[in-house]
């Protein structure tokens, strides 16, 4: 069993899956699929938070100000005006 990307152009996403649906009952193979299904949905989100641009965007919780990960911040002390 495999998921392969032929493509990602940032608004489309081209995947190539392989099941083998050797289960000895169908309720096995059943199952075999949704694993599968449920392993292709997580590599579509994967590739859709890589396809991303985020700016700097801060989200302000609890007088906090949270940063996404990819987004470099200039960190100033909070007497700094």
């Amino acid at each position: 069993m495999s998921i392969k990307i032929i493509s990602n152009n940032k608004k489309r996403v081209t995947l190539e899956v392989s099941i083998d649906l050797n289960g000895e009952n169908f309720l096995e193979t059943e199952e075999i699929i949704m694993n599968k299904v449920n392993e292709l949905g997580q590599k579509i989100t994967e590739e859709a938070l890589k396809n991303l641009e985020i700016k700097e965007t801060v989200i302000e919780l609890k007088e906090q100000k949270l940063y996404a990960k990819e987004v470099k911040k200039n960190i100033k002390h909070l007497m700094e005006k």
